[in-house]
């Protein structure tokens, strides 16, 4: 019986430290048996000369439950325009936008509209690269995104130019190998999903 409540108090013990970190009080009675409270009054006046007290400590947080979810795969729904595959996407996890998916281009593509959008300053100097259009070739300027997310997915610290690739202003652009490239692609026609695997 003795053993019994001993038991019985150290879980209670357990369960108080871990629920309500305080101090908590030990003590014997006549019978030998030992409680645990974390209220004085409970202990009759004879016994409370002879109370232990014991400092509760909160336990720290598992470091775990901080680190953020990292999705490996993604399937991601389409549309087709024409020939071209578009998907949605979000930019600087704050604009959403709609990409068509191009393995041909090394940069990533957006609108004037789109920059605008992110609040990027086309009036400063950026650096450039040329692009090619029906008129000639041009120098698109290049700037700095802090992520692109694509079904979860999410790709930080990109360079994208900027130029009106498609005359739908629906289309804010291109996304191109600087993104794709860090995935294992599948475009599923039949279904009309874009599978996406992180390398």
């Amino acid at each position: 019986m003795r053993r019994y409540g001993i038991i019985v108090a150290a879980l209670l013990l357990a369960y108080s430290s871990a629920a309500f970190p305080a101090d908590i009080l030990r003590w014997t009675d006549e019978k030998g048996v030992v409680h645990f409270t974390d209220n004085l009054h409970n202990i009759p006046e004879k016994f409370r000369s002879s109370v232990t007290r014991i400092k509760a400590k909160e336990s720290p947080r598992s470091p775990e439950a901080a680190k953020p979810i990292v999705f490996d795969k993604a399937s991601v729904p389409f549309q087709k325009k024409g020939t071209v595959v578009v998907v949605p996407a979000t930019i600087n996890e704050k604009a959403t936008v709609r990409f068509v998916v191009d393995t041909g281009a090394s940069y990533t593509m957006i609108s004037q509209a789109t920059a605008k959008e992110l609040e990027i300053d086309l009036e400063k100097k950026h650096p450039s690269v040329p692009f090619q259009t029906a008129n000639g070739t041009i120098q698109a300027p290049l700037v700095s995104l802090s992520s692109i997310d694509v079904g979860g997915l999410q790709v930080k610290d990109l360079t994208a130019a900027v130029h009106d690739v498609f005359p739908d202003p629906s289309i804010s652009g291109l996304l191109g190998l600087n993104f794709l490239s860090n995935f294992r692609m599948e475009i599923d026609t039949q279904n009309g999903v874009l599978h996406l695997e992180r390398k």
